[in-house]
């Protein structure tokens, strides 16, 4: 059976990007290409997305790139959801005149979301109150002190009720799969991550989720928040300051916390964390060992294959099945 004879008929579904200045272009990107790959890989429309801007102008990246969107919300015709792309910078305060357009779109039928640091926007807004969020990790302090109401998540994005909300980068296409497959079946969402190259690593546990049997005594509500935050920051990991912040812990009361309950110290629980992810990446995708080592935060491939050989006692290129690699390389 095609993908095709297995997503039912339903109404088209018409999707806004509402710019902030110096958005992440990363992000808009993940976000719109499974829609574009829904429609192409059904041979209808299912999805109409336009990138908006409150004035309608152009607007420059977080890269540098200068931007034109489709047009202004008032020049649209109805929105089911709105998603408003943060300031991959931080961020970014764009007056009560945004936050006042955000309020008057929160009504029954419509769904209201972010990418990165576009979920602070959406708090000030008073939009996030009750609600789970997740957020890009240099916005989660301010929200975290600012807004108690908002149940701040470390998981890479977060759909509650009509609010959806995404880390960013990567996150966004994760959130958009997630929908899509809640609106039109799973076998479309295979069919658009293998076109994609994509796995869902992230919907399967790791292998090393805490083994919380090893510990002494019942595990920290404080460490289950800073082992979330590091599984969603593997990409771009967050130094033990930054982690130990987060959860208001002093850094020797992290290292304290995670040689009780796990007997390792922050810094090496997250590296296994991140050569797991590699391990997966590396067996079921036929991203090259750089783009792993990058996907994974290394700072280079040479770096990240001495240390997954002293880890797994064997090269990246040797974890790979023969059947995911290149034949130009056999």
């Amino acid at each position: 059976m095609s993908v095709t004879q297995k997503v039912e008929a339903a109404a088209v579904e018409s999707i806004g990007f509402l710019l902030e200045e110096r958005f992440s272009l990363v992000a808009l990107a993940a976000a719109l290409e499974p829609l574009r790959l829904a429609n192409q890989l059904v041979g209808c429309t299912l999805y109409r997305w336009q990138t908006l801007s409150l004035e309608g102008r152009a607007l420059r990246a977080s890269n540098g790139m200068w931007v034109t969107p489709d047009g202004t919300p008032d020049a649209v015709g109805e929105l089911h959801g709105l998603i408003l792309c943060g300031s991959d910078v931080g961020a970014q305060q764009q007056g009560l005149e945004l936050e006042r357009y955000l309020r008057d779109q929160a009504r029954p039928g419509m769904f209201l979301g972010a990418l990165g640091s576009g979920s602070c926007t959406l708090a000030r807004a008073g939009l996030l109150e009750g609600y789970q969020c997740s957020t890009n990790w240099r916005c989660y302090g301010d929200l975290q002190r600012n807004f108690p109401s908002v149940a701040l998540s470390a998981q890479p994005f977060i759909v509650d009720r009509d609010r959806v909300t995404a880390a960013g980068g990567a996150a966004g296409l994760e959130l958009m799969l997630h929908l899509i497959g809640g609106r039109h079946g799973q076998a479309l969402v295979r069919a658009i991550s293998e076109s994609l190259e994509f796995e869902l690593i992230r919907c399967e546990p790791l292998p090393l989720r805490v083994p919380w049997h090893l510990g002494e005594g019942e595990p920290s509500p404080k460490l289950r928040e800073v082992i979330s935050l590091m599984e969603a920051n593997l990409e771009e990991p967050l130094e033990l300051r930054q982690l130990a912040g987060f959860v208001a812990l002093s850094r020797r009361q992290l290292e304290r916390l995670f040689e009780r309950h796990l007997h390792c110290s922050p810094a090496r629980y997250y590296l296994r964390l991140r050569l797991v992810r590699a391990r997966q990446m590396l067996r079921r995708t036929r991203l090259s060992v750089g783009d792993v080592a990058s996907g994974c935060g290394f700072v280079s491939a040479q770096t990240f294959s001495r240390t997954y050989r002293e880890h797994f006692g064997l090269s990246p290129s040797d974890e790979r099945p023969r059947c995911l690699v290149h034949p130009a390389l056999h």
